[in-house]
């Protein structure tokens, strides 16, 4: 959870994708997670198939953030 929200508080590297992928799987544990700013919250054991897709859709939208403001 440090790191999650260290990367995210930092202008440098808050652009970077976070999924945190964890044996803690409680709402609370889940909601912590995404408070700190994860931008993805898996609980093991985990389907691989998904997890690849989850991080497709990540690095597509933040592709399209990117090529959005680029073009500003």
């Amino acid at each position: 959870m440090e790191l999650c929200r260290r990367l995210k508080e930092d202008i440098r590297t808050s652009h970077i994708p976070v999924i945190l992928l964890t044996a803690k799987a409680t709402g609370a544990d889940k909601i912590e997670g995404l408070v700190h700013g994860a931008d993805d919250y898996i609980y093991k054991p985990f389907n691989i198939d998904e997890l690849k897709a989850r991080i497709e859709n990540l690095l597509i939208q933040r592709d399209r953030l990117r090529k959005k403001y680029s073009s500003m």
